[in-house]
């Protein structure tokens, strides 16, 4: 497993010198980034980077892990508000991220911690960039759309899928 760990000041300039260097960082490590991969990565590291600059400002520290294929972008903050998922109008400049987000990632998520909140995403270098079409926000957490701590992808869900033994189904008749 590889890891790079680095603090920033939240600004505009820094988000857009870190998401490049996350980039920089993954090809040290050897890693082949298509054009596509590159692009996808720095995507995902500019919105869980402007996310800590937006909504909590000061001291940004990032994460960056690669275990075998899957690389996890870890943003940490001081904001302890978990985000949201919001319905953005056709003319509004925010509320896309978590969206955005869950076409580019494997799985993405996002906890509170003692200091404030640490959002990741994980991303399948080993797979490329999928065009299908991702689970409607309502049916990622039943009862708390808009307040989901995890999303899971079709990709993400098959992963899981493959690693986890699926749960014995309980029979059961139901009174009419």
């Amino acid at each position: 497993m590889l890891r790079s760990r680095f603090t920033l000041e939240a600004t505009p300039a820094t988000v857009r010198a870190a998401r490049r260097r996350i980039a920089a960082t993954v090809r040290s490590w050897g890693v082949p980034l298509s054009e596509e991969q590159r692009v996808r990565l720095e995507l995902v590291a500019s919105e869980l980077l402007t996310n800590g600059l937006l909504h909590a400002g000061g001291q940004l520290d990032v994460d960056v892990v690669l275990d075998e294929h899957l690389l996890v972008v870890e943003v940490s903050d001081g904001n302890p508000s978990l985000p949201r998922r919001r319905r953005a109008g056709p003319d509004a400049e925010g509320g896309r991220g978590l969206t955005v987000l869950d076409g580019l990632c494997l799985l993405r998520g996002a906890e509170a911690t003692e200091t404030g909140k640490r959002c990741f995403a994980v991303l399948d270098l080993n797979t490329p960039v999928r065009h299908e079409k991702a689970a409607p926000p309502d049916a990622l957490v039943a009862g708390d759309a808009g307040h989901a701590r995890w999303s899971l992808t079709p990709a993400g869900g098959r992963l899981l899928g493959a690693l986890l033994p699926a749960p014995e189904r309980p029979t059961r008749s139901w009174p009419s």
